[in-house]
């Protein structure tokens, strides 16, 4: 014989419909909120990838400016002109990429800027831009 104590007896067995739906509620939002920090944590590393990779196509931009003797710089357009990416960077994952240099300055030195342009995923542009100064006698300069 099994004996119950006092005040322990369920008159009932298993859960209301109440408590079941507040559960399936509450359920509900943790798992969607889940989704919704991995849809941002995937589009944060979705820019981070983007920027890294405009900001390795400027660099290159700039090195090959650099490695130009004084002449050839000078003789570059000074308005801001669209300029073709490396084609080490020529497959489809930087298609996706433009860039643009402008020219600045008179005499001895000039203002170098480049900006990179693109679109993410859900189509919303971004730009990231990179500014240096070019000096005559610089470090290239004597490959003329």
């Amino acid at each position: 014989m099994i004996r119950s104590h006092k005040g322990f007896r369920r008159k009932n067995e298993g859960f209301t419909l109440v408590e079941v739906i507040i559960a399936l509620l509450v359920f509900s939002i943790v798992i969607t909120s889940g989704f919704a920090c991995v849809k941002m944590g995937l589009t944060l590393v979705d820019n981070s990838r983007h920027h890294t990779r405009a900001a390795q196509i400027m660099q290159s931009e700039i090195e090959r400016v650099r490695s130009m003797p004084w002449a050839s710089l000078t003789a570059l357009p000074r308005a801001e002109t669209a300029v073709s990416v490396d084609p080490q960077f020529n497959n489809a994952i930087y298609g996706s990429y433009a860039m643009k240099r402008a020219i600045a300055g008179v005499g001895a030195t000039r203002k170098i800027s480049l900006v990179v342009s693109w679109k993410d995923i859900s189509g919303k542009s971004h730009t990231k831009s990179y500014v240096t100064l070019y000096t005559k006698g610089g470090l290239y300069d004597y490959i003329q």
